[in-house]
């Protein structure tokens, strides 16, 4: 299994008990899901921990789909963080260089303001 879904795993420690064999059924959702939602359950897990009673294999198949920052047109942008223009969905807007890596985008090039 792949370091960030035992990562995944440790954080959402689960009742193992409550919820036998559940590892493999939920690794399996896990292969579903794409990197920038992987990162955000992970990141969920870290700061909020996981939800006392769901199964794992709910929660990873439930979790919502994370959508990128587009900075056009906003007043503020992060600072000291490397932003790039890029296509998402069709459409180009401003992302930090991160997020454009994560969310697999296209046609990145540097952005100068």
């Amino acid at each position: 299994m792949d370091n960030d879904f035992n990562d995944f795993w440790s954080a959402y420690r689960p009742d193992e008990i409550r919820f036998p064999h559940r590892k493999a059924a939920t690794y399996n959702e896990w292969l579903k899901r794409s990197p920038a939602a992987r990162r955000a359950m992970i990141d969920q897990l870290k700061t909020e921990g996981a939800p006392k009673w769901k199964n794992p294999f709910f929660f990873v198949q439930d979790f919502p789909e994370p959508e990128p920052t587009n900075y056009n047109g906003q007043r503020t942008m992060p600072k000291d963080t490397p932003l790039v223009t890029a296509k998402y969905n069709g459409l180009y807007g401003i992302y930090t260089a991160a997020e454009a890596q994560l969310f697999g985008m296209t046609d990145i090039k540097n952005y100068h303001p």
